[in-house]
């Protein structure tokens, strides 16, 4: 097969995989191989493109021949704006807008240009193509200080062959930068959609809006252990602190509570304010209703051990000691896509959801972290502290509560039967 003939097939795969819902990891590994094949020496690709999310900056993919296997990691916004993110070819040809570059690692002054030339020319890379196919999208990326049109996708091919890449190499795999553009445009944003989708409504949530799985006034009725968090003095801080410093202070809270509860095999459904509501749902079989409730308090315990760590290191800063309370319960809620056709929201409603919150209501009453309910306590495999009947707003009989051992102490006050 002439290299035309092969670089014209690898072109057509590359534009029908921007049809599919192809993973990215294996269009980048599938190029490889076809380059190998075809008898284009290339010992590592490496794509990257910034993500437009709030945590994570850039995607990073590099497949090498040696091991025929993608190593993919999302880049932190942080660590995209380091000097070592921007002194980077990638970075630079974003920042001027650059759709080709050329290195020859076997020249020491042109492996001095950028650190990671001295990494790769170390590994025995003798030449280096990289291609930026910009977006051309008119605003500029304001976080990483990118003018407009500086998002787009980026490839490099190196080669350890001693007389590096042909001309004719080089021209055919500059060929490839649009087909390639398009195949990781598609792939890279419905992946950034799935991870929006997981990060603002949850794993199992995001999962079925992506799939269209849900419509206005679609809901159903789940049987789950429900997680209620909620943090103590937080009207008091917003006024008390600067904006930067709150917002700080409230992400130390739900580092603490968020992480433990996904950890653990959880879902958080909201963030109410400086709330966290989340379920375990119960499953036959897969998530038996005593293993969730076990799964719950194991997810309690994490996210107080947190906060002792997180409240060392604010005592260390001269910052004060957060404290949250958790109400724990088992039962029934209704989850449902609710709204009008222009703004929609997946919200969880019934009595189960309401109770949970006052459970935790009752924490600073109870003067405990932890409380738990009376269906709470039948499920679970193991013994708690009874705290009696406790008047509720709104809930007639009360609530009969209980705290976990570990976590127990003498009420402040107890409402008998």
């Amino acid at each position: 097969m002439s290299n035309s003939e092969l670089f014209s097939g690898i072109s057509s795969w590359l534009l029908e995989r921007a049809l599919t819902d192809a993973d990215l990891d294996e269009t980048v590994a599938g190029l490889g191989r076809s380059l190998v094949r075809g008898g284009v020496p290339v010992f590592r690709i490496n794509f990257g493109s910034l993500l437009f999310h709030p945590v994570l900056g850039a995607l990073d993919i590099t497949w090498d021949a040696l091991s025929d296997t993608c190593r993919s990691q999302a880049v932190p916004r942080g660590a995209a704006k380091t000097p070592e993110f921007q002194n980077a070819p990638f970075f630079q040809m974003m920042k001027y807008n650059v759709p080709f570059e050329r290195h020859r690692l076997v020249d020491p002054k042109v492996r001095a240009k950028y650190p990671m030339f001295e990494t790769l020319g170390g590994m025995g890379i003798t030449d280096y193509v990289a291609l930026f196919a910009s977006y051309e999208r008119k605003t500029p990326i304001t976080w990483v200080d990118l003018p407009a049109g500086g998002e787009g996708a980026l490839a490099s091919f190196s080669t350890k062959r001693s007389s590096g890449f042909t001309t004719a190499e080089v021209e055919d795999l500059k060929s490839l930068s649009v087909p390639f553009a398009l195949a990781m445009k598609a792939a890279s944003e419905r992946s950034l959609a799935k991870t929006l989708l997981e990060t603002y409504l949850g794993r199992t949530s995001g999962a079925r809006v992506l799939d269209g799985l849900v419509d206005r006034g679609d809901g159903r009725v789940i049987d789950c252990c429900l997680w209620f968090s909620d943090l103590r003095r937080s009207t008091a801080m917003a006024t008390e602190l600067d904006i930067d410093r709150y917002f700080a202070t409230i992400n130390d809270y739900f580092d603490c509570t968020v992480d433990a509860v996904l950890d653990h095999g959880g879902e958080v459904l909201k963030l109410i304010g400086d709330a966290v509501m989340a379920i375990f749902p119960f499953e036959e079989g897969s998530r038996p209703a005593g293993d969730m409730c076990q799964a719950a308090v194991m997810t309690t315990r994490d996210a107080l051990g947190r906060l002792a760590k997180r409240n060392q290191t604010r005592a260390e800063q001269g910052l004060a000691e957060l404290e949250f309370g958790i109400g724990l319960h088992a039962g029934q809620v209704m989850y449902g896509n609710v709204g009008t056709a222009r703004r929609l929201d997946l919200t969880v409603t019934g009595s189960a959801a309401n109770e949970v919150e006052r459970l935790e209501g009752l924490c600073k009453h109870l003067a405990v972290p932890v409380v738990a309910s009376e269906q709470f306590s039948a499920i679970y495999p193991q013994d708690l502290v009874p705290l009696g009947r406790q008047d509720v707003a709104g809930i007639g009989e009360g609530l009969l509560a209980f705290a976990l051992p570990d976590f127990g102490k003498t009420p402040l006050k107890v409402v008998e039967n």
